[in-house]
């Protein structure tokens, strides 16, 4: 009994985890097919920024800032425009899923290129 407990609980942790992740897009973004759900590269950037004012507007609404997280220089906050702080960063998180493994391998050879087009 204790043991069915146990895994009700593991369970029930999980289903909350997978519930806070964003949806899987549903459009491959290289070929423009539906995207199936089984083929999946994870995107991630990390940059550092100015202050933890700038930290917390990235972590509010990442999407709204994904080009200048793409584009950032080093050195430079990629919201404020300042000098970067490299003890504070960000980082955008993404899985994507594609149509076929050709997409697939054309999004990981220039993921900074392809990560625009991700759409739900």
């Amino acid at each position: 009994m204790k043991h069915i407990a146990i895994l009700i609980a593991a369970i029930s942790l999980l289903a909350g985890v997978s519930h806070a992740a964003e949806p899987l897009n549903t459009v491959c973004p290289i070929s423009g097919k539906p995207a199936n759900p089984a083929i999946t590269s994870n995107y991630t950037k990390t940059v550092a920024v100015c202050c933890n004012k700038c930290k917390a507007q990235f972590t509010a609404t990442p999407k709204a800032y994904l080009n200048n997280i793409i584009g950032a220089v080093t050195g430079q906050c990629p919201l404020s425009k300042k000098k970067s702080d490299p003890s504070i960063t960000v980082s955008y998180n993404r899985q994507v899923a594609f149509a076929d493994t050709a997409s697939k391998a054309a999004f990981d050879a220039a993921p900074d290129k392809h990560i625009k087009e991700v759409r739900q």
